[in-house]
């Protein structure tokens, strides 16, 4: 008796003693916070292998189904924030924008955009509102846009002109056309003209949009980037890039300054303006609270490019750089920003067209009705239509098919909590659009194709509704979208219009399927064949003249 006490009170110690030596280590310990739920890791690369060979924006949705709407994977050494849901993204977006207002600072946007002096990847910060308001009121605005509708107009009824000269029997290739065109309006726009070294500009752009996502393998890695960078050639292609890209930059700055001082010297008239002596004319009258500079001019019109092709670099290099670098940044905004994202929601819209005619029948006979005996639509005649059903379309597209699935990167700037989770301090934050333009939870049949959703004229593209994001919201919403979307609209008027549209023989159904990479593009190219359609004014014109 005497020994079994002696056993359990020896036990009882011990187990006593343990117990509070453990709840000592764990008061000392600090408490890890509590992240958001994720997949998966591995020693080293962390989640990344859930991501290869894998359409990103589909595979995130996947792992949220799994994981939630707010899911953290560790890329490499980056914790990478996903959120999938309308709620979560208003969190990001709106409640917590100021804390997510910042970019990563990316490899890419320290080689080619001369130390983050753009606007796409700045950092928050003064200098990045101030270049934002410089932009939104004299490069983005209603009044600038609209300045430039001549341009695309003429460059619209080259294509029609194209494809009418083509003949039914030969399939048009639109998916080269549509970025044909788009690449022309932005060009013209920015600098006056076609360029005899556009396509080389053009190439070097869709390059730098490739190693600018911050999803490469260096930029993941921030302790070793350089050397990464290296190994990997990543470095080598940056800055071969930046070379083609600032030299006819250059060259351009320096043509339209010499065209500015001949005109003042001479006294001759005014001629019209293109983005490029814009941006000359306001580096010359200043107070903007910082000097626009050639860099700046650079980053500005390459941005703007890419926001017109998908969407829409900070900052001030030192005073002593000034003269030379900031009138290069205000131009790559330009091209960054504008070719791609049109051209692809113009293919992505037609192909919709396709497949569901009664959509097609029902726009067409709008438009027709519309502009009935009419030879060509006008931007002016377009928008005094107000063509509802048009603008319905075009929404629908972009909803099932945003041009950036995953919106640019954000980062973190404090640790804070979203839905009871720690997010941490310098994480990178990306908002599935696409996924949560699929969502059945605020979308019915959110897979089908059905502009009359819109009816209501409830949800547009100002980033107030979380659950239709394809431009973004909050402070760094895309700035440049009017300028994408008004090309859309006359570009799809004047195909619809001029033309009824078939499959190629041989050909039952459109082919749906995405290319891999980041951005939602078609697999192959859409291949179309185009009976023209003769407006009456010209049947009636044509029988006036046989008869006479």
């Amino acid at each position: 008796m005497d020994e079994l006490f002696y056993h359990s009170l020896l036990l009882s110690v011990v187990t006593v003693t343990l117990l509070q030596l453990v709840k000592l280590f764990l008061r000392r310990r600090p408490r890890r916070p509590r992240t958001p739920p994720g997949p998966w890791k591995l020693p080293v690369i962390g989640s990344m292998h859930h991501l290869v060979n894998v359409l990103p924006h589909r595979a995130l949705r996947d792992l949220a189904a799994v994981h939630g709407p707010l899911m953290m994977l560790q890329l490499g050494q980056t914790p990478l924030v996903v959120v999938s849901s309308k709620e979560m993204a208003r969190s990001v977006l709106k409640t917590h924008d100021s804390n997510f207002a910042t970019r990563p600072k990316l490899l890419a946007g320290e080689i080619v955009g001369y130390e983050w002096v753009d606007i796409l990847f700045s950092p928050s910060g003064d200098y990045w509102r101030k270049l934002r308001q410089l932009c939104a009121a004299e490069i983005l605005s209603p009044k600038r846009v609209l300045s430039f509708r001549h341009i695309r107009e003429d460059e619209v009824m080259m294509r029609v002109s194209e494809i009418r000269a083509a003949g039914p029997s030969s399939p048009v290739n639109l998916s080269v056309m549509f970025h044909s065109v788009t690449n022309s309006i932005v060009s013209r726009a920015a600098f006056g003209k076609k360029r005899r070294n556009a396509a080389e500009f053009m190439a070097a752009i869709k390059a730098g949009v490739g190693l600018a996502s911050g999803f490469n393998v260096p930029d993941l890695f921030p302790t070793w980037t350089a050397i990464l960078a290296s190994l990997t050639g990543m470095t080598r292609s940056l800055r071969g890039i930046h070379g083609t890209v600032d030299s006819i930059l250059e060259e351009i700055i320096e043509e339209r300054k010499a065209a500015r001082d001949d005109k003042i010297r001479t006294g001759a008239d005014a001629v019209e303006e293109n983005l490029v002596d814009v941006l000359i004319g306001l580096q010359h009258k200043g107070g903007f609270g910082f000097h626009l500079n050639d860099s700046k001019i650079k980053a500005i019109i390459l941005v703007r490019t890419y926001v017109y092709k998908i969407i829409l670099i900070t900052r001030i290099c030192d005073d002593i750089y000034d003269g030379i670098y900031a009138c290069m940044h205000a131009m790559k905004d330009m091209f960054a920003g504008g070719t791609g994202t049109s051209a692809s929601a113009l293919e992505w819209a037609m192909s919709e067209l396709m497949r569901n005619q009664l959509v097609m029948k029902k726009l067409q006979a709008q438009i027709r009705e519309a502009f009935r005996g009419m030879v060509m639509v006008t931007e002016a005649e377009l928008q005094a239509s107000n063509l509802r059903y048009l603008k319905m379309v075009i929404k629908e597209a972009l909803r099932l098919h945003p041009p950036a699935p995953l919106l640019v990167p954000r980062e973190s700037i404090d640790a804070c909590e979203l839905d009871g989770y720690t997010i941490p301090a310098k994480s990178r934050v990306v908002i599935n659009a696409w996924a949560i333009g699929r969502d059945g939870k605020y979308w019915e049949d959110a897979d089908e194709f059905k502009p009359e959703r819109f009816e209501d004229g409830a949800i547009d593209f100002m980033g107030s509704n979380y659950e239709f994001i394809p431009f973004g919201s909050g402070r760094r919403m895309c700035p440049g979208f009017n300028y994408g979307l008004a090309s859309m609209e006359l570009m799809l008027t004047g195909l619809l219009y001029h033309f009824d549209w078939s499959l190629p023989e041989g050909v039952n159904e459109v082919d749906m399927e995405e290319a891999p990479g980041l951005g939602v593009r078609r697999r192959l190219p859409l291949m179309l064949c185009a009976t023209p359609f003769v407006p009456a004014v010209v049947v009636s014109a044509a029988n006036l003249a046989i008869a006479s």
